[in-house]
């Protein structure tokens, strides 16, 4: 983790936040510093608690905006995520 300064964090949304296996991930990488990108694929429940366990997790990191796309739309979902890059000012 040491060479990035921004880290996109991806996950299925499992029961409202993200899978166990990234808490496990995160508890164990120094992320202090950084700059965590969270976004996910749903069925319903958007980003759910994601974004503020992964904030809990790493209170020393920076947690942007996060993008929340429904399973069953990603393929098409480029222009959302554009879009979102833009708003957080990672793609011009």
């Amino acid at each position: 983790m040491q060479p990035y300064d921004v880290i996109f964090i991806g996950y299925p949304n499992w029961w409202g936040t993200m899978p166990m296996a990234l808490f496990t991930f995160l508890e164990k990488h120094d992320v202090a510093g950084k700059t965590l990108v969270p976004f996910c694929t749903h069925e319903g429940s958007a980003l759910g608690r994601g974004p503020r366990d992964i904030a809990g997790l790493c209170p020393e990191a920076r947690v942007l905006e996060g993008l929340a796309v429904r399973g069953s739309d990603a393929s098409e979902a480029q222009k959302d995520v554009d879009t979102w890059l833009r708003r957080i000012g990672l793609l011009r």
